[in-house]
């Protein structure tokens, strides 16, 4: 499990997983550059049909956000390192991983 993630959210509301990539050129102009979930879980209505869609890929190394926009950045806890390696790995979210999206990262659709 890597012990090097952690969490940051946004001004926009967006809580981002990472691991920081360190490059030179991004973090001279003041962007974060790495791995990232976007951490949510949305509860989705159609006409036809509506259940929880979960945060469900992990990016390849992207500028992922500029540091003026963060309103607050912590380590990430032991459920959201499951979760980024899980994703990273290609690995399916389980219930308890579901379970802690929605209780913490709960979004309006």
């Amino acid at each position: 499990m890597d012990t090097n993630l952690e969490v940051v959210t946004l001004k926009n509301g967006i809580s981002i997983l990472f691991k920081e990539i360190k490059n030179s050129a991004s973090n001279n102009i003041g962007i974060v550059y790495g791995n990232g979930v976007a951490l949510y879980a949305k509860y989705i209505t159609t006409e036809k049909s509506s259940g929880w869609q979960y945060t469900s890929y992990c990016s390849d190394p992207v500028k992922l956000f500029s540091v003026h926009n963060v309103i607050d950045r912590r380590s990430a806890n032991d459920a959201e390192k499951t979760i980024f390696d899980k994703l990273s790995n290609g690995t399916a979210l389980n219930k308890e991983d579901k379970e802690y999206l929605r209780s913490n990262y709960k979004k309006e659709a």
